[in-house]
């Protein structure tokens, strides 16, 4: 509650009687001045106390709230709703991590709402509430894979739930896939560059086949190049436009297993570079009569131009596997 002298508001700090200052007025049991308020943050663990001060209605400085770390017992995580109760009006309280294995440690917080002060002073302290914090066990469960993808393996998971466990995997190859899913109990793979057998287990003990099956497809890739007459800004004499198209046969390019690169050779540094992009799907048409605008008419792209016999001589370009390093497809032409 605001005090005047005639019109104008006493700010706090400001009211004294003599030499003294006036911290707080009332008349009979009514209060008619507040020179400060608190709020206060009292006895959390591991976290000093501390008290914000202001005037009424004052924005409140720097941090609002108080957070600290709990520490799950051994062989268990946070998992389930945290609570709080005996939170103070005018205070909130927020749960920290849980629901997964890994959270063996939480960081719950207490925050004061308002972004100003009130007009009394409040606190609140952790000897006070009742904060409750679940925990559930965690355990491992085994399990054995047999057949040709054969595997010893285990998982965990908060007692009670489920968990995935799989066999060794069978790789397709560099630019190929399978045809087919695994044999055995949770097998995948199909269209893909790994075969295995996936199960999901709730206790230990557990045992199934899993086996690779059927054969593999390859993806196929194509490389062309040409050289082709400029006709950019300018329309320069004797400039020529080098050219490529690599593509995948089959599938994306950005799912070609064990993945790609695209590299060219091109004078007069003759040293490979990468970084060059594949286009997904099919062959390459006729390369175009000559350069106009961007020099990509994809799928065709442009690699760099000779200017009047600077970068003369045979430029070359490859699609090799990142995987092996083997060359899949190559091309060449000169300028």
């Amino acid at each position: 509650m605001p005090i005047y002298k005639g019109s104008t508001e006493v700010a706090s700090g400001n009211l004294y009687k003599g030499s003294t200052e006036i911290q707080d007025g009332y008349k009979a049991t009514d209060s008619f001045y507040v020179n400060e308020i608190s709020i206060s943050f009292l006895n959390f663990p591991g976290t000093a106390s501390y008290v914000l001060t202001g005037a009424p209605g004052a924005t409140i400085p720097g941090s609002r709230s108080v957070s600290w770390t709990e520490t799950a017992p051994g062989g268990s995580a946070y998992n389930g709703t945290q609570t709080a109760t005996g939170v103070p009006a005018g205070f909130a309280f927020a749960g920290g991590s849980q629901g997964s294995i890994s959270n063996t440690t939480t960081s719950p917080n207490v925050n004061f709402i308002s972004s100003v002060f009130p007009n009394n002073s409040t606190s609140v302290d952790y000897n006070t509430l009742t904060v409750s914090l679940p925990t559930t066990a965690v355990v491992s469960y085994s399990y054995t894979f047999t057949g040709g993808l054969a595997r010893s393996t285990s998982c965990t998971a908060f007692s009670g739930s489920a968990c995935t466990v799989s066999s060794n995997s069978s790789s397709s190859g560099a630019f190929a896939y399978f045809t087919a899913n695994a044999s055995g109990t949770g097998g995948g793979g199909l269209n893909g560059c790994n075969q295995s057998c996936s199960v999901s287990i709730s206790s230990s003990g557990g045992s199934s086949s899993c086996n690779q099956n059927g054969g593999t497809a390859s993806q196929g890739a194509t490389m062309a190049m040409a050289s082709i007459p400029t006709y950019a800004v300018g329309n320069p004499t004797g400039w020529q436009s080098v050219i490529y198209c690599a593509t995948v046969n089959s599938g994306a390019a950005s799912s070609i297993c064990r993945g790609y690169s695209v590299e060219m050779n091109s004078p007069p540094s003759n040293t490979w570079s990468g970084g060059y992009t594949a286009t997904d799907g099919g062959s390459c048409p006729a390369a175009p009569s000559a350069e106009i605008g961007s020099g990509n008419i994809l799928p065709w792209r442009l690699v760099g131009r000779d200017l009047n016999g600077t970068a003369s001589g045979t430029w070359e370009g490859r699609i090799k596997s990142s995987g092996t390093g083997a060359v899949q497809a190559s091309d060449s032409t000169s300028t």
